[in-house]
This record gives structure tokens, sequence and C-alpha cells, in this order.
């Protein structure tokens, strides 16, 4: 294995690490949505049940009220019933007239009477109605000296006293929210209840449920537990009720390993919303909304640590597997040659041409053979040579008709 096959496994091995937490980091996503969908759903029922409470409790506290037999007496006076005395006849001799009644005494006496039936109420029902909660009562008398411009509370109180119905809805009174329950108190007259819908009881909402709660009416003080940048986000809200809904962006987020900090790092998620919230309609107000928040960071920014740390140990393992292919030195191990070619080579070096090597496998078997055939081939010259050798030798060695003795040995010829 050369040093370009250990980095391709190594690059090979980082991508496919790489997608694969991609691809599960997607999955946690989804998931972790589906956790805070259910939170929310969760938390807007129980917001939808305590606006419910508000409103069976105003209504209660306004029908018991208007049955107070104190209230019903200051509604109803006894010289208002009862008949005038004919005039007497004679000359010179005027009926009494009843002594005029004094607006701002009449005024005063209702008001005592309906707060007194409005704690009545509360004691008879069994009640815990929230501090701020009041009642107002009035006759056709009272009415006169009103403005017909006084608002939806005091628009209900009119509809109980002339039209003698009981009317029931979230309103708005000088940039307050009320639950207002207006019910018919006899012939002409009526009493309302206010039970105000303030930052006491949106608080609770918030330590109930665990979430970030916001006021959100038209016309009326935002009030959020979200803190300023939370009631400014949620307190135009016109996304509709009852359908979770992505909120702002996530932004960067931390990143931290033992003694390694990052302040900042990207967001692995892409556009992910800082808050998933949900909405629930104040019946009666248009566009006015109790809005149900959850922040997504604390649920996201697990996950996002969890993808860096992973991110953080593709990239070693991958620098790791760069520097061992550094390390790796292109060599090639030499092939076991078999022991029957060896020894035929040898022989056939020493001038054995009559060696043979077994057939072989592979590439061996190529060699064997050409082996073989050069042996085949060089067997015949080799004898051919050897012969034409000898001859050269011997002619040269013992010219023809010599003697073999030695010259000194020779006998001379004799002379004639």
């Amino acid at each position: 294995m050369n040093r370009i096959k250990v980095w391709a496994y190594a690059i090979a091995l980082a991508a496919v690490a790489f997608v694969t937490l991609r691809a599960h980091t997607e999955q946690l996503r989804a998931t972790a949505m589906s956790d805070l969908d259910a939170r929310l759903a969760a938390a807007s029922a129980h917001v939808l049940a305590s606006t419910r409470d508000v409103a069976w409790e105003a209504s209660a506290a306004a029908a018991v009220a208007a049955r107070d037999p104190k209230l019903v007496a200051a509604l109803h006076p006894a010289e208002a019933r009862m008949p005038a005395p004919p005039p007497r006849k004679g000359k010179g001799i005027r009926a009494p007239s009843a002594p005029a009644a004094d607006p701002e005494a009449l005024e005063a006496s209702l008001r005592d009477a309906a707060r007194a039936a409005l704690a009545a109420a509360e004691r008879t029902i069994g009640l815990d109605l929230p501090e701020g909660t009041s009642a107002t009562a009035g006759n056709r008398e009272w009415l006169s000296r009103r403005s017909k411009h006084e608002g939806d509370a005091m628009s209900f109180l009119r509809g109980a006293i002339v039209g003698g119905k009981a009317q029931r809805a979230y309103v708005r009174q000088n940039g307050v929210v009320f639950y207002a329950a207006a019910a018919p108190d006899g012939d002409g007259a009526g009493v309302v209840v206010l039970t105000p819908v303030d930052e006491a009881w949106v608080r609770s909402l918030a330590g109930a449920t665990g979430a970030l709660i916001t006021l959100s009416v038209p016309e009326a003080k935002p009030i959020s537990t979200a803190g300023a940048e939370g009631a400014q986000v949620f307190s135009g809200w016109n996304r509709g009720a009852g359908v979770p809904a992505d909120v702002g962006q996530l932004g960067k987020t931390s990143f931290s390993l033992g003694s390694l900090k990052i302040a900042t790092v990207p967001s692995p998620f892409g556009n992910a919303p800082a808050f998933r919230a949900r909405a629930v309609q104040l019946d009666g107000i248009k566009n006015g909304f109790v809005v149900v928040a959850i922040p997504a960071r604390a649920t996201l920014g697990g996950i996002a640590q969890l993808y860096w740390q992973v991110v953080l140990g593709i990239v070693v393992a991958l620098l790791v597997g760069i520097g061992l292919g550094f390390l790796v030195r292109p060599s090639e191990a030499p092939a076991a040659v078999p022991e029957e070619l060896l020894a035929a080579a040898t022989r056939i070096d020493r001038g054995d041409f009559a060696a043979r090597v077994p057939p072989l496998a592979g590439k061996f078997g190529t060699v064997a053979t050409a082996l073989n055939r050069a042996a085949e081939l060089a067997g015949p010259a080799a004898a051919a040579q050897t012969a034409r050798a000898s001859v050269t030798d011997e002619f040269f060695a013992k010219p023809l008709g010599a003697s073999a003795k030695p010259a000194s040995e020779r006998a001379e010829p004799a002379l004639p």
C-alpha cells in the first residue's frame, strides 16, 4: 500500500462520516422540534383552560351578585316602585313633592352595593377572584347620566340594563385587558364584573407551563415574561391561533470541549428558529392572543454542541490519516521463488542443459516454460561447440605424421 491509497482511504472515511453526521443531525433536529411542539400543545391547553376559568368565575360572580338583596334594593328603590299618593283636594293645598335625590349619593350607594355584592358572591361560590376585580351596577336613571361612548365594558352593562341581555367577553378598558361579564338585575337594571388579565395572571401561567407567555392585544399594553425583547417579538402576533410557528433565527451558538471554548460557531441547522410559538385566541377581541413560546436554543444548542464535537473528531482523524500517509514508503516485497525453479536455473547456469523445471502456475509457470525452452535450444548448440573445440585442440596439439617421442630421442636419417 502506498501513501496515495492511505490518503484516499482517509478522505473517503471522513466524507462518509460527515454525510452520516449531517443526516443524523437533521434527524435529531426533527425530533427536537416535535418535542417542542408537544410541549407547546400542552402549555397552550393549560392557557386555554385558564382563560375559560377566568370567564367562568367572572360570569358566576356577576350572576350571583345580580341577585344580592342589598344590590337589588339599591337598584330598585322602594320609592320608585310605590305608587305616588293622590293629590289632596282643597283650596291652597298642594301635594308634597318627593325630595330630589342626590346623584352623587345615589352613585356612591350603587358603588358600595355592587362592591358588597361582589364580595358576597365570592364567599357564596367560594371564588378567589384576582386582585383588581371590580363590579359596577346601574339602572336606567344611572344610565341616563352616562355617555354612550365609555368602552366595551359599559356597553355590556348598557345592554343588560336596557335589553336585559347577559353578555360576556374579553374587552379592552383604558389600555388594560379585562374579562367582562354583565348580567341583568331585574327590569331596567344590571351589573357587570370586570376581571383583569394582568401581569400576575401572565406570570402564573408562565410558572405553571414552563413557557414564555405574552399577552398580545392591539391598543393594549403588552405584558410578557420574555422580557422587553420578547414582548416586542410577540406583541404583534398575526399568525393565528392553534398552529405552531417558527419565530426569529437561532443564529450562532457556542462550543466548548474541555479547556477549548469558542464563543460563537455557525449553527449546523441552517435556518433554525430562535423560538417555537403558538397562540390562544381571546374571545371578543380581534387579533387578541395569548402567545405561548419556548426557546429553541436550549434544545438545539445541545445538538449543535454534539455536532461540532464529532466534526472536530472527523478532522483529527483525517489529519492523522494524512500524517500516516507521509510515513508510508513505496516498496514491494520480493516474491518467493519456488525451489524447483531456483535449482533448475542453477544447474543450467553451470552448463547442465539437460535440467528441466517442472510445470508451475501463474507467472512462475511462464518463467519456467521460457527457461525450459531456452535449455532445449542451448543444449545441441553447446554439444556442437564442444565437439568443434575437441577437433581443433587435437589438430594443433599433435601434427599429422609427427612422432610422439621427443626430438632428442629421434633417430637421424642415415646418410647415403
